[in-house]
C-alpha cells in the first residue's frame, strides 16, 4: 500500500512538473509572438516609411525636372522675343530713314520746282507786257529787221511756256503727293511699331516674371529633397535595424 502511495505521488508530481513546464512554454510561446507581432509591426512600418519617403522623394524630383524643362521653354521664348524686336527695331530705323530722305528730296524738289515756276511765270508775264519801241523816223527794230518767216510781235513763246509751266505744275503736285502719302505710311507704320514692341515687352515681362516664380519653386524643392533624402535613409537604416 505504501508504494502504491509513493508512486501516485511521483505521478501527481510529474503531471505538476509537465503541467509547469507546459505553462511556461505557453507563457514563453505568447511572449515571442508578441514579440514577433512588434517586429512584424516595426518592420511594415519602417518599410512603409521607407517607401512614403521614397515616393515623395521621386515625386519632387520629377516635379522640380517638370519645372526645369517649363523654364528652358520659357527661356527659349523670352530669346526669340528680343531677337524679334530686335529685328523689328532695326528694319523700323531703316524704314524710317528711308522715308525721311524721301520726304526730304520731295520737300527740296517741291521747293525747286515752285522757284522755276515763279521764275517762267514772270519772265513770261514781262514778255507779254513789254512793248517795242520806234526810233526818231518812227521804225522799230522789227521794221528794220531783215523778213523772217513768221509774222507777227514776239511774246515770248506763250504758247509753249503753258506747256512747260503745266508740266511742273504736274510735277509740283507729284511731289506734294509724295510729301502727303510717305508721311502718313511713316505714321502708320510708327504707331504699328510701338504696337508691337509694347505687346513685345509685356510678353517678355509675363515670362520673365513666371521663369522668377519657377526659379523659387525649384529653390524650396531642393530644399524638400535633402530633407526628403534624409528621412529616406534614417527610414532605410531603421528598417534594416
Amino acid at each position: 500500500e505504501d508504494h502504491f502511495v509513493k508512486v501516485r505521488q511521483l505521478i501527481n508530481d510529474l503531471i505538476a512538473k509537465l503541467e509547469a513546464q507546459a505553462a511556461d512554454e505557453a507563457t514563453q510561446k505568447t511572449f515571442c509572438d508578441g514579440e514577433m507581432a512588434k517586429t512584424v509591426a516595426n518592420r511594415d512600418k519602417h518599410q512603409s516609411a521607407v517607401e512614403e519617403s521614397g515616393a515623395k522623394l521621386s515625386s519632387q524630383e520629377a516635379k522640380k525636372a517638370e519645372l526645369q524643362e517649363e523654364i528652358a521653354e520659357l527661356s527659349k521664348e523670352v530669346a526669340e522675343l528680343s531677337k524679334g524686336l530686335q529685328e523689328a527695331t532695326q528694319l523700323r530705323r531703316e524704314e524710317k530713314a528711308a522715308n525721311e530722305k524721301t520726304v526730304a528730296d520731295a520737300e527740296a524738289g517741291k521747293v525747286a520746282v515752285g522757284e522755276a515756276i515763279t521764275v517762267l511765270k514772270a519772265y513770261y508775264d514781262a514778255a507779254l507786257i513789254q512793248q517795242p519801241k520806234a526810233d526818231r523816223e518812227g521804225k522799230t527794230v522789227a521794221d528794220r529787221a531783215p523778213e523772217l518767216s513768221y509774222s507777227g510781235d514776239y511774246k515770248g513763246a506763250q504758247g509753249s511756256s503753258k506747256g512747260v509751266i503745266g508740266l511742273l505744275e504736274v510735277i509740283l503736285s507729284d511731289f506734294e503727293r509724295t510729301i502727303t502719302t510717305v508721311t502718313a505710311e511713316e505714321a502708320e507704320a510708327q504707331a504699328a511699331f510701338d504696337k508691337f514692341k509694347t505687346e513685345n515687352e509685356k510678353d517678355t515681362e509675363t515670362k520673365e516674371k513666371s521663369v522668377e516664380t519657377k526659379e523659387a519653386e525649384i529653390t524650396v524643392i531642393e530644399d524638400d529633397l535633402v530633407t526628403l533624402a534624409d528621412d529616406l535613409k534614417m527610414a532605410e537604416e531603421l528598417h534594416e535595424g
